[in-house]
């Protein structure tokens, strides 16, 4: 889909002349779109990782934001704010000129709603992880602010940051218009990563019975992975239970492969934390699948397919969510039962021997969040939209002079919207 002379890259005068065009540049949204950033930052920032001594001086990546001693002119923020927008603008161009496009057959209509449904969907995906990252700390007010939302190309339009129930807002009507969409593979949106999107979405915002609702659907249509083929997803083997992927090659220097480790200069950036080394069972088959036994400090999440060691699709979202998820929101709405029968599910395909467990509360739920989604872009947005302190083992610190607690309430806590553009447009302090 995405090979190297890509047609995504057609001439934009010509985009709008036909619907096969058009579908050209839809695939465009997708060829850089590096969500592999809240990868990095939900690892790194959290306690999943610990600094290599090998990450220093100008091959440094990722110190300061691991250290906590980051500020808002990091490149990595920056980095990401702009990857994120300019998508966010290239969706907006495609939503806006859409009528240009002539359809002569009813045929070309269908593909052309199902386009539009599929921009629509990605727009709310981006918006969200942006929100994630840079937005506000307090999910439990609606007043609270975070990131804009843009809907316009307009190049001068300089707005400020919104609350969240008008980020909310403009997150749920996107989706509500993703009905159309009739794409049924996992590298571009379908109505199954729609489904995973809302549920997440629903869980941040703390609407349960919404969180219930979709990630029930998805436990309906998307099988879990089972413990024999687990392993599996992670060298691209097969895909069971990936709901939505971004496909990645050798072209892509932002993959993730490349997260933890540099492969230009062979030097390793962070290894796995002790603290997440010490949560793990041996019989646990997401222990071997994710943390490498040499010198039993590896990272080998996405090690590489059978063609290559550097190149995995990077993971966006998978059944395995969905179960935890629904669990979860069943607890919080006094549910316990069903909340500990989705629990069960995921170790009943997680365990080489049989593993269950008898009670559930929140703890034991965060800490399979933690156990199943290491180094996937979850622990720290999960810590944030929970209010609770990033705690590290003292062992996993670089310096004896590093702190192993961050508070929520330190002003590192939260990222700050890159300064280069607040300079640019103040409304965004």
């Amino acid at each position: 889909m995405l090979d190297i002379d890509s047609k995504d890259n057609v001439d934009s005068e010509h985009i709008f002349k036909s619907v096969k065009n058009f579908e050209y540049a839809v695939l465009g949204t997708y060829a850089d779109l590096h969500l592999e950033y809240n990868a990095l930052i939900g690892s790194i920032l959290a306690d999943e990782c610990r600094l290599s001594p090998e990450n220093n001086g100008v091959d440094g990546y990722g110190v300061n934001l691991h250290r906590w001693t980051y500020s808002s002119d990091d490149e990595i923020l920056s980095e990401i704010w702009s990857n994120y927008y300019n998508h966010i603008y290239r969706i907006n161009n495609l939503l806006i000129n859409a009528h240009k496009v002539p359809v002569e057959r009813a045929s070309d209509q269908a593909a052309l709603n199902s386009m539009l449904a599929e921009l629509h969907g990605l727009r709310a995906l981006i918006h969200f992880e942006l929100h994630r990252i840079f937005g506000a700390g307090d999910y439990q007010s609606k007043q609270a602010l975070t990131i804009p939302y843009i809907t316009t190309t307009d190049v001068f339009y300089k707005p400020g940051k919104i609350t969240l129930q008008t980020f909310y807002d403009n997150l749920w009507s996107d989706i509500d218009q993703t009905d159309q969409l009739t794409h049924s593979t996992n590298n571009r949106l379908s109505q199954g990563a729609i489904a995973a999107l809302s549920a997440r979405i629903a869980l941040y915002e703390r609407d349960y019975l919404k969180a219930i609702h979709y990630s029930s659907w998805i436990i309906e249509h998307q099988a879990l992975a089972t413990v024999k083929n687990y392993a599996n997803i992670w060298t691209d083997s097969n895909e069971d239970e990936v709901l939505f992927k971004l496909k990645r090659n050798a072209q892509d220097k932002v993959r993730p492969n490349t997260l933890w480790y540099n492969y230009a200069t062979g030097k390793t950036l962070f290894y796995s934390s002790e603290k997440i080394r010490e949560s793990y069972d041996q019989n646990d088959v997401r222990n071997t699948c994710f943390l490498g036994q040499e010198n039993n400090k590896y990272i080998v999440k996405y090690g590489g397919n059978q063609s290559n060691n550097r190149i995995n699709d990077y993971k966006v979202f998978r059944t395995s969510e969905a179960y935890l998820i629904r669990a979860e929101a069943y607890l919080a709405i006094g549910q316990s039962d069903k909340a500990l029968s989705d629990v069960n599910t995921i170790l009943t395909n997680r365990y080489l021997s049989k593993k269950q467990i008898e009670s559930i509360n929140q703890q034991v739920i965060e800490q399979q969040r933690l156990l199943e989604f290491a180094y996937e872009g979850h622990r720290y947005f999960d810590l944030k939209r929970l209010g609770k302190d990033i705690q590290r083992n003292q062992n996993d610190l670089v310096s004896p002079m590093d702190s192993n607690l961050l508070s929520n309430s330190d002003e590192h806590y939260l990222l700050p919207i890159p300064q280069k553009e607040i300079q640019a447009n103040p409304n965004l302090k």
